[in-house]
């Protein structure tokens, strides 16, 4: 007999509470969004059912270890945009992670699709990882019940994300519920009415 398996999303704090990884998939096999905490931490997460891709919202250097040590003990492909690649090598000179996220990409883990959302702005490669089935967008640190994140660089660089956020996520069904890096969740329907992104 063949034993169902179930949709899962589930939220791991790292203990520094700087962000929040989730874990997407079933009770087969799971991506993780976000690789930040201990390997052991990471690990324990997956350890029932197969890891099969790893994924950023925005790269930051100190979780591309934690990717590479991930990947090396699960198999699990590391995605990452190409404009982030500069990130990737101030951690990792010799390894790179093994593909790069074209345009509109779409990945199937655990029987739920993924599609990434290029959001230039918190860094050059900023993703977001829409899941139709499951009405909800894992944003990172680009959009939050807070509005925009910071992009802490140019002005430019915030003109960008605003951009990006309005191009990319307000084109989102209204209900979806939003999965941000740190902070509550909310909706793109409630994020629509924020004034700092139609200034």
């Amino acid at each position: 007999m063949v034993r169902p398996t179930r949709a899962t999303v589930e939220c791991l704090v790292a203990r520094d509470a700087e962000r929040r990884t989730w874990f997407v998939g079933d009770d087969v096999e799971c991506a993780v969004i976000d690789p930040a905490g201990s390997l052991g931490e990471l690990l324990s997460r997956c350890d029932s059912r197969r890891l099969s891709a790893i994924l950023w919202t925005s790269l930051w250097p100190g979780s591309v270890g934690n990717a590479v040590a991930l990947a090396d003990r699960t198999g699990a492909v590391t995605y990452l945009d190409a404009d982030d690649l500069v990130i990737w090598r101030q951690a990792e000179p010799e390894r790179r992670p093994q593909c790069l996220v074209p345009q509109g990409l779409a990945l199937v883990v655990g029987g739920i699709r993924l599609e990434s959302i290029h959001t230039p702005g918190i860094t050059p490669g900023a993703l977001c990882w829409y899941a139709p089935a499951l009405s909800v967008v894992f944003t990172g640190p680009t959009l939050g019940a807070d509005g925009p994140g910071e992009t802490n660089t140019s002005a430019a660089d915030r003109s960008t994300l605003l951009a990006s956020v309005r191009a990319g996520l307000f084109s989102l069904p209204t209900h979806t519920i939003v999965h941000p890096a740190q902070g509550d969740d909310t909706r793109i329907g409630t994020q629509r009415w924020d004034r700092r992104f139609w200034s």
